[in-house]
């Protein structure tokens, strides 16, 4: 299974915030961009003010999205690249709350070993299912603030279709 590479990143940056905050309108609330997209992985940023809890710190639930909008806009990525229509969903997911935010949030995460994206692709395209563990991190000053362990799931279009006729996916 080819995948092409991005052949323009800030093209490839516009399309993916523009999903992230028009076809998911929980990141357009949370005034979510796409700081960083590159060979490493990526950062989203999101503003403490409209995710704000009444302590003064950043609300879970919106740790929590930003960390799984950020896990899921690889595997995204990946099905775009490789020409591949499925659903992406989050199937599993483990979190851990460190430390308070206070200013800006930021997710990272790291794209997946090639093998691994490459398993996901393969199996999707065989199989007409993938899935893919990532692992997200909110980032606050020098440390850690949050960590999300996730299992990314996808379903090939043309196997939801089929499924419904009486054939597996």
């Amino acid at each position: 299974m080819s995948v092409r590479p991005a052949s323009d990143g800030f093209e490839e940056r516009r399309w993916l915030e523009h999903v992230l905050t028009r076809e998911i309108p929980l990141g357009g609330a949370m005034r979510l961009a796409v700081e960083c997209l590159d060979d490493a992985g990526i950062v989203l940023a999101a503003p403490l003010a409209p995710n704000i809890n009444d302590k003064g710190t950043a609300f879970g639930g919106a740790l929590a999205s930003l960390m799984i909008l950020a896990g899921w806009s690889l595997p995204r990525l990946l099905l775009r690249r490789a020409g591949l229509e499925a659903d992406l969903v989050i199937g599993r997911c483990r979190m851990q709350f460190l430390a308070p935010v206070t200013g800006s949030l930021r997710a990272a995460c790291a794209w997946p070993v090639p093998e691994a994206s490459g398993r996901f692709l393969e199996s999707l395209h065989r199989r007409g299912r993938g899935r893919l563990e990532l692992a997200p991190e909110i980032r606050a000053g020098d440390g850690v603030a949050a960590r999300l362990e996730a299992r990314y799931a996808a379903l090939a279009k043309s196997a939801q279709r089929t499924k419904g006729n009486g054939e597996s996916a």
